[in-house]
């Protein structure tokens, strides 16, 4: 300022420098324990943590997530930095944080930003495929070596879905598929060999929340034996599969986990149950008689996981035997023929009627009382 008097005195204040500030602005506003998704405004802390940037003549933060009903005031981090940590638990859902900028001159500016809070997410469950279930529903075993598991309770936003399955020191994690119905399913990869299983979903959704499902054990069982089948009653030769029982009985052997056991003799148009007698073994006699011939038995066993085997057995059922005559050998027979009489003191007799599977012919010789028992001898003729 320049003053002069009416005597021309001048005079010239201290400069004053003004500065014209006319607007503000907020440059970012930030989610900084966005959790999840990065930079998707998406987190499961219930107590969100925002950074705002702004001007460095900005001297007054304030925010708000109730439309302005409420407000607090952020802390000024550094130059153009404020944070607020919300200090109560906010419920999950949708939320729009004000945020309310003044600086220096008295400018002030008003920005949002949506976010979501979310703490929820279902615990995930996973089953046996019911068509892969073999054997006994429900039992979780299974012949199957590539089998098929259902994954339920799955968030629409989930974001990973993996299945870790352990096989005894092995573990691997495998990613599931969501199909086109919406559901969720898995597979291996690879075929698995005979052994217990131990299967875990890990579900994590778009704010970063996981959970894990029970554990589910289940057995893959691809093989079955049958170890041995038995004629009981095998009579005469041992082990021959012969016997003279026309109510033949049998036992089969089996590992511990069969739990059905059928027989057949007819070519199998129809089927008898044994039954269980100790562990492993299965035992059936034949309640109607059997004719005399030549069979075969068809054993079929089946475990728990669903497996069949067949096996046979051919055995024979003889309950006949020609009555055998005893002569003495004509040459022998000095004197008159026929009349048993003869002075041969090593005379030789003639058995006829033997039949062909006869194994053992003895003859018995009674003289003054005594007994003696003499092994016959098959000659070249038969």
């Amino acid at each position: 300022v320049t003053v002069e008097d009416d005597a021309g005195n001048i005079r010239h204040s201290a400069p004053l420098a003004v500065t014209i500030d006319t607007q503000t602005e907020i440059n970012n506003i930030v989610l900084v324990n966005d959790t999840g998704v990065p930079d998707d405004n998406l987190t499961n802390a219930l107590r969100p943590e925002f950074r705002i940037e702004v001007p460095e003549d900005v001297n007054a933060v304030r925010l708000s997530i109730d439309g302005g009903k409420t407000w607090v005031d952020a802390n000024k981090t550094s130059a153009g930095v404020w944070d607020y940590n919300w200090t109560t638990d906010i419920t999950d859902g949708v939320h729009t944080l004000t945020v309310k900028v003044t600086d220096v001159a008295g400018n002030t500016a008003t920005r949002t930003l949506d976010f979501t809070v979310d703490t929820t997410l279902l615990v995930p469950t996973i089953t046996l495929d019911n068509a892969d279930d073999s054997g006994t529903k429900g039992d979780d075993l299974t012949n199957v070596n590539k089998p098929t598991f259902l994954l339920g309770n799955i968030d629409s936003d989930a974001r990973f879905v993996t299945v870790e399955i352990q096989h005894g020191s092995i573990k691997e994690v495998l990613t599931a598929t969501r199909g086109t119905d919406g559901r969720w399913h898995f597979t291996p990869d690879n075929v698995w060999g005979d052994g217990r299983y131990t299967l875990t979903v890990k579900v994590e959704d778009e704010a970063g929340n996981i959970r894990y499902s029970a554990p589910l054990s289940v057995t893959v069982d691809t093989d079955i034996t049958i170890n041995k089948i038995e004629l009981v009653n095998d009579s005469g030769v041992v082990g021959d599969n012969m016997t003279n029982d026309i109510h033949p009985q049998f036992r089969v052997t089996v590992p511990e986990d069969v739990n059905s056991v059928r027989l057949s003799i007819d070519g199998g148009a129809t089927w008898v149950k044994a039954m269980q007698g100790a562990a492993g073994t299965w035992g059936y006699t034949w309640p109607d008689d059997v004719k005399d011939g030549k069979y075969t038995l068809q054993v079929e066993a089946t475990d728990k996981a669903g497996n069949t085997i067949t096996q046979m057995l051919e055995f024979t059922i003889d309950t006949t035997l020609s009555i055998p005559t005893i002569e003495l050998d004509s040459k022998d027979d000095t004197g008159t023929q026929g009349d048993e009489l003869t002075h041969r003191t090593q005379p030789k007799f003639i058995l006829q009627h033997i039949d062909v599977d006869a194994v053992s012919v003895m003859v018995s010789v009674e003289h003054g009382g005594v007994t003696s028992t003499f092994d016959a001898i098959k000659g070249a003729s038969g």
